[in-house]
């Protein structure tokens, strides 16, 4: 097995950057997801507010009150932004998953290092029929990579193509 440098002059139309791989989105129900979750999160934060308000009846509260809708609305908007931007490439050695428009990540795992794919749901992704897949490799720094917002058959899908190439490579 060699690992020699590759010289930039030298790519050919083959290589394709990660930046310019064709991502497949996530479902859009997703989004539906993430607005929910992040609308209770911040109705938690406005009541807790709203109740020290009522113990206390403090101006700091009213502000924190504006504060935290005007976050919601920020976030909220955010949230549709980053739902178009996140998306997931399989290739022959490798899977790659991007996401955030803040702060842009993208990860991938080459298939090699694998160790368990597992599918999973949480209640409000139970309740839109959506399903995470879990990839856990053998790095010691990024041990894991999770897909987020994708029916049954697309989780099933991903979790196989994983599987299969981790039983050709035992081969």
């Amino acid at each position: 097995m060699t690992n020699n440098q590759i010289m930039m002059e030298e790519l050919t139309e083959d290589f394709k950057p990660i930046d310019e791989l064709d991502y497949s989105p996530v479902e859009s129900r997703y989004r539906n997801v993430q607005m929910i979750l992040t609308a209770l999160g911040y109705l938690l934060l406005g009541a807790a507010a709203l109740f020290f308000l009522l113990l206390d009846n403090c101006v700091w509260c009213i502000a924190a009150e504006c504060i935290i809708f005007v976050a919601f609305a920020a976030n909220m908007f955010i949230l549709r932004k980053a739902w178009e931007f996140k998306g997931y490439a399989l290739r022959e050695h490798d899977i790659t998953y991007r996401s955030g428009i803040v702060f842009p990540k993208t990860t991938t795992i080459p298939y090699s290092r694998l160790q368990q794919v597992s599918v999973k749901q949480n209640p409000v992704s139970k309740i839109f029929g959506l399903y995470a897949v879990e990839i856990v490799n053998g790095a010691q720094g990024m041990a894991s990579l999770t897909i987020p917002g994708l029916s049954e058959e697309k989780a099933n899908q991903i979790k196989n193509i994983s599987i299969e190439w981790l039983k050709n490579d035992d081969e």
